[in-house]
């Protein structure tokens, strides 16, 4: 799927810029031969992702488009975490981004969207009233996002807690939290 999808990224690369997208353009941008363009999207237009006729190009049709989409989105949220959230370089997070931005599946997105939609500008979709435990004031919360580290002390998505100056209650058990592990710790006001 994932060299599917590479050309339907293409295609939509090419499209968004006004353009039908021809044979020999789709080629070069994915270093492939013509030959292997053509037969790609003759089974992509009998898989119902593009409109294509020879020798004039082809075009995303509506199931087309949102596979694009979807994927174009993944590589965005993926990057922007890796890099304003991992502080990895910007070449290291473009490769890794374009990996994985055809093999996670829609929960693993939905979990990193909710992280990076607290300072992005990606999408409109993000509704999510997050905080991290370093901004929490008193009260009851549902850990959304936490480090897998901290679950042996019962800090893990999905438990109820109460923050309580500026401490974690767990189980009727008041936990002090790293100030610096504060801010992977994603909360969700119940």
């Amino acid at each position: 799927m994932e060299r599917i999808e590479e050309y339907l990224e293409t295609i939509y690369d090419i499209q968004k810029s006004g353009r039908v997208a021809k044979t020999n353009e789709i080629a070069y941008r994915l270093k492939v031969k013509p030959s292997s363009v053509t037969e790609m999207l003759n089974k992509l237009s009998e898989m119902g992702y593009v409109e294509y006729q020879p020798y004039k190009g082809a075009i995303l049709t509506k199931r087309g488009l949102e596979v694009a989409e979807r994927i174009k989105k993944n590589y965005k949220i993926f990057k922007k975490f890796f890099e304003d959230f991992l502080g990895v370089d910007d070449e290291t997070a473009d490769k890794l981004s374009c990996v994985l931005e055809h093999v996670a599946d829609e929960h693993v997105m939905a979990r990193i969207c909710s992280i990076v939609s607290r300072s992005c500008e990606l999408c409109d979709v993000c509704d999510e009233e997050l905080l991290s435990l370093f901004e929490a004031e008193d009260g009851e919360y549902v850990v959304y996002v936490a480090p897998r580290s901290l679950k042996k002390i019962g800090l893990q998505p999905e438990k109820r807690i109460v923050v309580l100056d500026r401490n974690v209650v767990i189980d009727e058990t008041e936990i002090e939290v790293d100030e610096g592990l504060k801010r992977f710790i994603l909360l969700k006001r119940l």
